[in-house]
């Protein structure tokens, strides 16, 4: 459970550009910080009077504003005699300004646009300094967010010079020193056992830190589901490291995660490359589900020999085309295995060749399914996989879900144009009903299959399997019979434009609307009508 902070500090906001003052305003958790923002300012004077009414703790201000820049709202602030710490931001990277804003008493000068992270810093070093006397609750609040800061963007590569490690260690006497060691990455899934979407760190890293009080270590929150842990290198394995995270928080009934070990580094400035290597080791549960820990051994470091230009996807097309179930679900497990050029090649590998697949399908049905192949499946769900048998599943089930959309829609796998009226006719289906009569009701209005799934208040992809479902008879043979029946009808008035009557139903050319006449009548459209000029 998070504690509650009590507000004991005040802040003023100051920005011309409304964009940037609401950005700094959302940046930080305020209240979390046990600050409250007082007033926020569009100009110079309006900031200047703030400060002197309020007297805040602390004011973020734009170094030029209308009327008073930043530098002169610092110094009116000093001659009043109040004692407000300044934050000056600026859209320009010039000594100069941040020359004069610190000889004026400023103590940070950022640039826009604005780093959450680096403004939060800032907020956090001055309340440090504000609360140097006090050992109590609110200095350890900021003492444990810049830590929480200062670890963050060290694995994220973000700390680029080894005296800001030092001087870290040195000011905060933490349990680690800068020699080799190596990152562990917890990651709490609500598919682990235990886990769940209350998930709390604090009793996980009040036990680990209990567990490992007799080795240098460090344990954060790194986001709502992540737990990161550094240890300097022991007499203690690795893997043991994390076996025994592992059969804490088991004996604790605390949530299982699922546990990366990374390289072990030569000093914490190199902790980024172990954190991502954690990282990469953890995703090989694609090949074992029932493992918790995995460290960067597991990496495959041989390069395939396939590559994404190899993929030949016309047979599975054709197996989509003809309705093939069984072709499909070969063609998918036979490519699946195609890629385990090694027991367990790398996870990404199989995802992009996967995603590359599903990419060329879809591109290929793109004119046939006009989009709805999207509806069907996306190969963004492929990322939500951790298993393999999932991915052999899920490939399997979409293209076939997909034959059966193009069938019902296309009817390529089915004869066409035989006896279709009369066949669909033979359902008293209340939906099939209302979805004919919106036809006939609309034939002349270049309806689509969305239109007419509106109308029945179903997906596009449903309604089309359903009606062939229900009917028999594949929707855009049906829209064709009942598109050339009014054209036949129309076209026995001899004084009727055969054109217009193309154009009505759908048609830019009278060699196309031609022959699809023909191929539901039997006859052109010209021959027919001529029939009732004679």
């Amino acid at each position: 459970m998070e504690h509650q902070t009590a507000i004991e500090f005040t802040a003023v906001l100051a920005d011309d550009e409304l964009s940037v003052l609401e950005g700094v305003k959302t940046a930080i958790d305020w209240k979390s910080l046990g600050i409250r923002i007082a007033a926020l300012a569009s100009n110079g004077h309006d900031a200047l009077d703030a400060i002197i009414k309020h007297k805040p703790d602390l004011a973020i201000i734009d170094i030029r504003m209308p009327d008073l820049t930043g530098i002169d709202v610092i110094q009116r602030s000093r001659n009043a005699g109040i004692h407000t710490d300044f934050i000056i931001l600026s859209g320009y990277d010039d000594f100069s300004y941040a020359r004069d804003a610190m000889r004026y008493g400023a103590k940070a000068y950022l640039l826009k646009p604005l780093n959450g992270s680096e403004l939060n810093d800032e907020i956090c070093r001055i309340f440090l300094e504000r609360t140097s006397q006090n050992r109590g609750t609110t200095r350890r609040l900021y003492q444990d967010q810049f830590n929480l800061n200062f670890f963050n963007n060290l694995i994220d590569g973000k700390i680029l010079e080894p005296a800001i490690i030092s001087r870290m260690l040195c000011d905060t006497n933490l349990p680690l020193s800068d020699s080799s060691c190596y990152v562990c990455v917890f990651m709490f899934e609500e598919s682990l056992p235990g886990a769940g979407t209350s998930f709390s760190p604090e009793p996980v890293i009040e036990q680990l830190n209990q567990e490992f009080s007799d080795e240098k270590h460090i344990f954060w929150k790194h986001d709502p589901k992540q737990l990161v842990g550094i240890f300097n290198t022991s007499s203690l394995i690795p893997f043991h490291t994390a076996l025994r995270c592992l059969d804490t928080l088991k004996n604790s009934r605390l949530p299982l995660p699922l546990i990366g070990v990374g390289d072990t580094v030569s000093g914490l400035m190199k902790c980024s490359y172990s954190y991502n290597r954690a990282l990469t080791a953890m995703t090989y549960q694609l090949y074992d589900s029932s493992s918790h820990i995995f460290t960067y051994e597991v990496i495959c470091s041989t390069p395939p020999r396939t590559r994404l230009s190899d993929i030949d996807c016309l047979p599975l097309f054709q197996y989509i085309v003809k309705k093939d179930t069984d072709g499909i679900k070969t063609y998918c497990n036979q490519f699946i295995d195609s890629l385990l050029y090694v027991p367990m090649p790398p996870p990404n590998y199989v995802y992009s060749f996967c995603y590359a697949l599903f990419h060329q399908i879809q591109q290929e049905f793109a004119e046939f399914s006009h989009g709805e192949i999207s509806e069907i499946a996306t190969a963004r769900d492929l990322y939500h996989f951790k298993q393999l048998s999932q991915i052999r599943q899920w490939l399997c089930s979409s293209f076939c879900q997909l034959s059966e959309f193009i069938d019902a829609v296309y009817g390529y796998a089915t004869p066409k144009y035989a006896h279709v009226q009369e066949t669909a006719s033979r359902t008293d289906d209340p939906i099939i009903h209302q979805a004919k009569e919106f036809i006939r009701s609309q034939i002349i209005n270049h309806i689509k299959i969305e239109d007419i799934a509106r109308e029945v208040h179903l997906s596009p992809s449903y309604f089309a399997i359903y009606f062939k479902n229900k009917t028999n008879v594949n929707l855009r043979d049906y829209l064709l019979t009942e598109k050339m029946e009014y054209a036949r009808r129309v076209l026995m008035n001899p004084g009727a434009s055969i054109s217009d009557v193309a154009y009505d139903v759908g048609y830019g050319d009278y060699r196309s609307f031609s022959r699809a006449f023909k191929n539901v009548h039997g006859i052109t459209p010209s021959d027919f009508q001529a029939k009732y000029r004679s």
